[in-house]
């Protein structure tokens, strides 16, 4: 017994020494087709079906010594053709706890770091793990997927499980990502030398992902340093420049979800606000700026002032069986102050799907969306004209399949 109980301690201690073990690769590719009245809709789809819209990714994570994990993901996608193919380490970060017991972990991660914002950031990359071929739209826009998704910098996490629940608090504090297609596209700006300066997300979260109720708060924050040319809409001349330009952006969410065995309730409210310090801009005495042209002053009043943005979105989900389930979406998206007149503030989005499951491998998927208004929609592939119809449709049918 001595001999027998002598040798499993051996074998206890050789493991514990053993590096990068529990490895697992997985990865995942999605193919789909767009058709879109109007507009291009992440892909040149109007009045066409397009398959430009595509995904893959690989996934490695490995227990590196003792408590000590790595994960990483690799990924590829396109969802506009101005920006084109895009290839981009998604996230690679350490994670490791500081002190653990049965119901409580206090740890911290390291790296590229997912962005824990809402209940669905975290696990929006992949086609099998979201509701909908397109996340919504109002709270995780695609216009700023890459500059929104992960970012450099330190997390800090804590959660305490209570039976079936668990509180959990989060804190990161980062350097954001910077993709000046995104952030010109989405404020209004011609970046030169973008950067990324610092962020803060802070996010408290309680209840079950599986059962009964969950709710969360997000607070994040990211700010910028860019460069920035205002440009003449009638002759395309730049007309004002400043080279120290820093921006942020702020965000709080509400997130509340009621989860059943065969059906689910999800909504998510958020108020965001855009505001930018544009010191050659603000020291122009007021007669300098009356000579600008007023698309211009426009834009820079805005910028200065702040842009402030009010959306949220209902979603109601049923499980038909173990292969079937269907979905309804109602999303919207609001810039204070606005008129409904202009379609290029505002965003509804009425969305009706069904997803096939055959197996745990293969996902079938395809949607409707009935939308009014433009605030979505990609600037690097669309021209918006004051004669273009504010209401428009877009059809989607996706095939993913992940191992």
């Amino acid at each position: 017994s001595l001999v027998l109980l002598s040798g499993l301690c051996l074998a206890e201690t050789h493991d514990d020494d053993v590096w990068f073990k529990n490895t697992s690769i997985e990865g995942f590719v999605s193919q789909t087709a767009i058709y879109s009245s109007d507009y291009n809709f992440l892909s040149e789809s109007d009045d066409t079906v397009s398959l430009d819209m595509w995904e893959a990714g690989a996934l490695l994570s490995t227990q590196v010594k003792d408590q000590l994990t790595f994960s990483t993901q690799l990924l590829g996608r396109k969802v506009s053709e101005a920006s084109g193919n895009d290839i981009r380490i998604d996230y690679a970060f350490l994670s490791h706890p500081i002190y653990q017991d049965l119901d409580f972990t206090l740890g911290a991660r390291v790296g590229r770091i997912r962005s824990s914002f809402g209940f669905y950031n975290e696990t929006r990359d992949i086609p099998h793990t979201r509701t909908g071929i397109v996340m919504p739209q109002s709270v995780y826009y695609d216009m700023t997927r890459n500059s929104f998704y992960s970012a450099d910098g330190l997390e800090l996490f804590v959660y305490n499980d209570f039976d079936e629940n668990r509180l959990s608090f989060q804190l990161f504090f980062s350097r954001p990502l910077a993709d000046s297609d995104e952030v010109a596209d989405s404020h209004l700006l011609n970046p030169e030398d973008l950067k990324g300066d610092k962020s803060i997300l802070a996010k408290v979260a309680y209840g079950s992902e599986i059962d009964g109720f969950r709710a969360a708060f997000t607070y994040y924050r990211p700010e910028y340093d860019v460069n920035i040319t205002l440009k003449d809409p009638s002759s395309g001349m730049n007309i004002f420049n400043d080279n120290d330009t820093s921006f942020y952006s702020e965000t709080m969410l509400t997130s509340l979800e009621y989860n059943q065995l065969k059906w689910s309730i999800t909504g998510e409210y958020s108020r965001h606000k855009f505001k930018a310090n544009v010191p050659a801009w603000e020291s122009l005495s007021p007669g300098a700026k009356a000579l600008m042209p007023a698309a211009v002053t426009g834009i820079a009043n805005a910028l200065t002032d702040g842009i402030y943005e009010e959306s949220f979105y209902l979603q109601g989900l049923y499980r038909l069986d173990e292969c079937w389930e269907t979905y309804l979406r109602y999303d919207q998206e609001r810039v204070r102050g606005s008129s409904m007149d202009n379609p290029n503030t505002h965003f509804d989005d009425i969305n009706i799907g069904a997803s096939f499951r055959p197996d745990e491998h293969w996902l079938i998927r395809s949607e409707i969306h009935y939308i009014d208004g433009r605030s979505r929609l990609f600037g690097r592939d669309n021209t918006f004209g004051a004669e273009q119809d504010p209401y428009w449709t877009a059809a989607m049918l996706q095939l993913a399949y992940k191992w």
